[in-house]
């Protein structure tokens, strides 16, 4: 069975692909996807790893689990199972200069428990110069070292962390997005859940997208693809960044920095940095990134 684990990060997409993705279950259903709730796994599973980090034996933990999710189900090709924080909470997210330090062994020990199964990864990564302050407000920190433990954040490389997890653990696809872009590739994200083709139409598809617009701007967003139903994706695009330009929120696009000591030229300088990395990350074997 295929295992599509949406491992975080947090904070970025959380629960809202959960969602987008339920919208869309009988879709989901008739490819063999299931979607269990949440409730029937993230407990269980926490208790599973745990089992597994003090060496006993994983053999009754998948089909406990399976059960736990499915009952008696049957049909089912691959299910989803969403866990934000997979490699960790918050205060656990950086140290020693990287990334989820102990996300190969989280991985590992999933796989003990389900070593029939192809894994496959999804993660959404995000600026740092917003992630660590995002961080910050979940963990409740007062302090950026709270988070930072005494990591240098301009060594912070997220290619680091999957090039860290394919060398461990090849096998494992991973596929990866940035959260700045998840407004206007939602549709494709739920697109690659599904195994659809890029013209399948998506429940929800649109649903960051309207996050980031007025109410006004979302509307005429609306009408003006009721007119227009004929675009093709890149077109569809090319619409959404200019509605993005003229009607975003800006409390919601313009990010809260008051938190860190930093200057602009230090967002800059981070900035720029994480765009070179995301270059870096398109090139790194085993890793999909999902792009505009």
């Amino acid at each position: 069975m295929r295992i599509l684990l949406h491992a975080g990060a947090h904070p970025t997409d959380e629960d809202k692909l959960f969602a987008s993705l339920d919208a869309n279950a009988p879709l989901l259903a008739k490819q063999g996807i299931a979607l269990p709730r949440v409730q029937s796994y993230r407990r269980p599973l926490r208790q599973a790893m745990m089992q597994v980090v003090k060496n006993q034996p994983a053999v009754t933990a998948r089909q406990t689990l399976m059960y736990g999710m499915f009952q008696d189900k049957t049909n089912i090709d691959a299910k989803i199972l969403s866990l934000p924080v997979f490699f960790g909470s918050p205060k656990e997210s950086i140290h020693y200069d990287k990334f989820f330090p102990d996300a190969v062994k989280h991985l590992e020990r999933f796989c003990q428990i389900f070593p029939q199964d192809q894994i496959e990864m999804f993660f959404s990564i995000r600026n740092p110069a917003t992630f660590i302050p995002a961080s910050m407000v979940a963990a409740q920190a007062p302090h950026m070292n709270d988070i930072l433990k005494g990591s240098n954040y301009m060594a912070l490389r997220w290619s680091e962390l999957f090039a860290r997890i394919h060398a461990a653990l090849p096998q494992i696809k991973i596929t990866v997005w940035c959260d700045e872009d998840t407004p206007f590739i939602w549709s494709q994200l739920l697109r690659n859940f599904a195994s659809v083709s890029r013209n399948q139409a998506m429940a929800n598809g649109y649903a960051i997208f309207a996050q980031i617009q007025t109410p006004e701007g979302f509307e005429r967003f609306k009408g003006y693809m009721q007119k227009h139903p004929d675009m093709n994706p890149l077109q569809r695009r090319k619409v959404m960044y200019a509605f993005a330009q003229k009607f975003a929120r800006k409390d919601v696009v313009e990010q809260d920095l008051h938190m860190t000591p930093w200057d602009q030229t230090t967002v800059d300088q981070l900035s720029e940095i994480y765009d070179h990395d995301v270059d870096r990350i398109a090139e790194l074997p085993g890793v999909t990134l999902i792009e505009p």
